[in-house]
């Protein structure tokens, strides 16, 4: 295979714009014509799966009448159409990766809640392909073992994670993924450094400061609530990308304090070609997403740290800011973790000077489908909130109680295909 292709295949953009491409193309095809399946079985081979079974043959021509080309305007029967002939899919007629591509694809398209049928089938695949032989790759059981957590099929993660143990050299990582586990099952994860050595300097330190503290967790979506004095009265309070000066600081709405702020690349590239040491002396800690982040400032520098990542178990997608946060929060035993002005992207303003000046409108579609998968990022919140590792206040607490079905809904109205067909 060329080298060039193989690498492009490891990505999930790339990917989705193959897909997207055969998507426009076949639109403009003539209705049922062997053309529109031709160019979807090439883009399938592209990525590297088999032409397409006849069943997904039936789902592509709906999709594809669905397309701006075909039906501008759309109305409730469009969508009930298709994720009638998405749940009529069998999980085993397809790979598990091509479930998540075909579902990237729905929402790129607009359709949300087929997308989300789609990824469903994907789960189903990644756990029935990890626990059907005991000779399965640490690939495909650690696909499994994410699947089986988000489904709440404990018994399943429990087998999953005994494989992972017997395929040997996982280290810390197994220990983070039992505990992972522990917190989804029954809201407690223990000490994630059980088994897996002592935490490392900067670790217990962040530890001393945050274990038994209640923590508001502020996130940048605007509010008019005046709150801020609530957000206050928490022992610890910790806000994203924070930059400098009253950016995030609100006394009514977002409250003046900040002792801990996070960071993803982007911001810590921000912040590192500016005059980041007043920042950092303004807080008590800075913690970052990961080694390229922290990479950008001294080592020495203190009160800075990096999160111990749980990237590595998701399905080719990345967690947010709120759940990395909320996740490396929960391992120092925080006494509560309250969240605020958190809606998981159903509004699409931020905070005045959260975004720096100049900078291009965020496109949450395009972000849903190349760093962070909107149902991931729900199933798990949503799973911490009702386990009581966390609570909000009441806009938040509002998403977590829609359920899954509701919110996407209301993510498709605020992104997706409405009443206009997208592409």
């Amino acid at each position: 295979m060329n080298p060039l292709l193989k690498k492009k295949r490891l990505d999930r953009w790339w990917r989705f714009n193959t897909l997207k491409k055969a998507f426009v193309a076949a639109q403009q095809a003539p209705v049922n014509s062997k053309k529109e399946v031709g160019v979807l079985d090439r883009a399938l081979r592209r990525i590297g799966y088999r032409r397409a079974p006849h069943d997904l043959v039936l789902f592509w021509r709906e999709l594809l009448s669905q397309g701006a080309l075909r039906k501008p305007q759309l109305d409730l029967a469009d969508a009930n159409r298709m994720e009638t002939l998405g749940r009529g899919m069998a999980p085993e007629m397809l790979p598990a990766q091509c479930w998540l591509d075909l579902y990237r694809l729905c929402i790129g398209v607009g359709f949300f809640q087929t997308g989300r049928i789609l990824r469903d089938h994907g789960l189903c695949r990644m756990i029935t392909d990890a626990l059907a032989t005991e000779s399965a790759g640490s690939d495909v059981v650690i696909r499994g073992l994410y699947a089986a957590l988000e489904n709440g099929h404990f018994e399943d993660a429990e087998a999953l994670l005994g494989k992972l143990e017997r395929l040997g050299g996982f280290g810390h990582d197994l220990a983070q993924a039992r505990w992972f586990f522990r917190l989804l099952q029954s809201g407690n994860g223990g000490n994630i450094e059980d088994g897996s050595g002592p935490l490392a300097e900067r670790d217990c330190e962040f530890g001393a400061f945050v274990r038994g503290q209640r923590v508001a967790l502020v996130g940048p979506v605007p509010n008019d609530k005046a709150q801020g004095a609530e957000i206050d009265d928490h022992d610890i309070v910790a806000k994203f990308g924070y930059r400098g000066g009253e950016k995030g600081r609100d006394p009514e709405t977002q409250g003046e304090r900040l002792d801990i702020s996070y960071y993803n690349n982007t911001q810590a590239h921000q912040l590192a070609e500016s005059d980041y040491g007043p920042v950092f002396a303004a807080i008590r800690w800075a913690v970052f997403h990961n080694r390229k982040g922290r990479s950008l400032f001294p080592a020495e520098h203190p009160g800075l740290r990096q999160l111990a990542s749980i990237q590595w178990l998701l399905p080719d997608t990345h967690f947010n800011a709120g759940p990395n946060a909320i996740l490396d929060l929960l391992r120092f035993h925080p006494a509560g973790i309250r969240v605020f002005n958190t809606d998981l992207m159903l509004s699409s303003g931020r905070f005045a000077g959260y975004t720096p000046a100049g900078a291009k409108p965020v496109d949450y579609t395009r972000s849903f489908i190349k760093t962070h998968d909107p149902v991931l990022q729900y199933q798990i919140m949503r799973r911490l909130w009702s386990q009581g590792c966390i609570s909000g206040d009441d806009r938040f607490n509002q998403v977590m109680g829609m359920g899954l079905q509701c919110y996407l809904d209301e993510l498709q109205q605020a992104h997706g295909a409405r009443d206009k067909a997208l592409f």
